[in-house]
């Protein structure tokens, strides 16, 4: 399974989710499925007030679903399971998994760095393979040694983290 997950990790504004959308963007331009599983610090809200789903929530419903025939969404209420628990749910559904956040994560990272953005380093710090952005010297990310990536080489990242990937 780790070979088909990856997390992207770093602070808020760093570029996590731009870097997201570049490595989604190209491995489904090689035909590959890809599920993004999104860790947010704080509350979200993906129901829309006033809409049915919402108002059965409201109500008391644990669990609320919709769908059409293009997509649909499950949303429940309470504890989320596991990071581990919902990248064998997504890769049941995608052939590859981009995780943001979960810096805890027992799976391979792309350390995500900008200047005058405080870095954050992710635990363990063994599974950062690869940063990507500014130029950080090796002491300022907690001693972390891996290949680094520039804003302008997610081709030769991708290349990096997707060896095996057409």
């Amino acid at each position: 399974m780790p070979g088909r997950v990856i997390a992207l990790a770093g602070s808020s504004g760093s570029g996590k989710t731009t870097l997201a959308e570049k490595l989604i963007r190209r491995l489904s331009a090689r035909g590959f499925r890809v599920a993004y599983l999104k860790h947010d610090a704080h509350r979200f809200e993906m129901d829309r007030p006033g809409k049915d789903t919402w108002r059965a929530s409201r109500a008391g419903a644990a669990t609320v679903s919709i769908a059409s025939a293009e997509s649909w969404a499950w949303l429940q209420r309470g504890a989320a399971p596991g990071i581990g628990r919902l990248v064998r749910m997504a890769l049941r559904a995608a052939d590859w998994c981009v995780i943001e956040g979960y810096h805890g994560s027992r799976f391979p990272k792309v350390l995500v760095v900008r200047d005058g953005v405080a870095v954050r380093v992710p635990r363990p710090r063994a599974t950062v393979v690869a940063t990507y952005g500014d130029p950080v010297p090796p002491e300022a990310i907690g001693g972390v040694l891996a290949p680094h990536f520039g804003w302008r080489q997610v081709d030769r990242l991708c290349r990096h983290l997707f060896p095996s990937s057409p």
